[in-house]
């Protein structure tokens, strides 16, 4: 990971030839779609926000003479350049003139949070059209589902209730993309000129105090409302709760670059994860808490 650090550093060229490859890869494995995003990244917290907007536009610019030959739609492959990169480049700019991944964190947060209740405004029952979308998804496996397989209660068991927390869903999922985008980037950035930082940074992350007031508004409002605003409580809060993860993690990791002895929890933590990913809950409900609580300090005081 070093030498694509290395490579892109080298010029633009090389970086717009690294997002557009990348890019492509990312049709095919959504992983890659990360890693193009943070070559984005890393010019702009380098050398700012103009040479980051540049070998963006050159990007999308490629990737759309690429596009038109490669699947015969130009406007398809810049739609898909400019949704993995213009919300990318504008969050490294806010890093790199705020220095704090706290604000870009919560910059990220609030877009998710905008894209949601945007949804809501312009769809007052938008489950009603994710669950159109997941029929059409599911619909070719179910046709071929065994003849015992009862179609109507897996409709009813699982698609209907996905289908009322697809808008936070995919507002939780757009933040969490660019957040780990913007990691690597960072990441990238400390390999190579800030040895080191990069860990101290991340263990020291912070969330805003109106998040964590936010969001236990929003809990309360899904415990205590009607359905239909519990429903929609729910759905804003998701991309909160991705905020309230990430601070999870860092409190974690702070534990162990503290105290070595925490490497095994830290280290189980992941394995979990792997097989009960309901684990996540209470991590973030660490992150919700830590503004009130200070678990760094008040697990290991100095």
């Amino acid at each position: 990971m070093r030498a694509l650090a290395a490579f892109i550093m080298k010029g633009r060229v090389q970086a717009v030839f690294a997002v557009c490859i990348l890019a492509l890869m990312s049709w095919r494995i959504p992983f890659f779609s990360l890693l193009a995003g943070a070559v984005v990244g890393l010019p702009t917290l380098r050398k700012g926000a103009y040479e980051g907007a540049v070998i963006m536009a050159a990007s999308v610019a490629t990737l759309g003479a690429l596009g038109g030959f490669l699947i015969g739609s130009v406007a398809d492959a810049v739609g898909y350049g400019l949704l993995l990169w213009l919300p990318m480049w504008l969050t490294a700019v806010i890093l790199r003139e705020s220095g704090r991944l706290s604000t870009a964190f919560g910059f990220v947060t609030v877009v998710g949070i905008l894209m949601a209740g945007s949804v809501y405004w312009l769809y007052p029952d938008p489950s009603s059209l994710w669950r159109e979308g997941l029929e059409r998804f599911f619909r070719p496996m179910l046709d071929n589902a065994p003849p015992d397989f009862d179609t109507d209660q897996f409709w009813n068991a699982f698609a209907a209730v996905a289908a009322r927390y697809m808008t936070g869903a995919v507002s939780a999922s757009l933040v969490v993309s660019l957040v780990l985008s913007l990691l690597i980037a960072r990441w990238w950035q400390a390999v190579l000129f800030n040895p080191g930082g990069f860990r101290s940074e991340f263990v020291e992350l912070r969330m805003h105090a109106a998040f964590p007031f936010a969001g236990m508004g929003m809990l309360i409002a899904a415990l205590t409302a009607s359905e239909d605003v519990a429903v929609v409580a729910l759905n804003l809060s998701l991309p909160l709760f991705a905020l309230c993860l990430l601070v999870g993690f860092s409190v974690l990791h702070a534990l162990v670059s503290r105290n070595k002895s925490w490497k095994v929890w830290l280290v189980g933590t992941y394995i979990t994860l792997l097989f009960v990913p309901y684990i996540i809950v209470p991590i973030a409900l660490v992150g919700l808490s830590d503004p009130w609580l200070d678990w760094r300090e008040r697990l290991l005081p100095s």
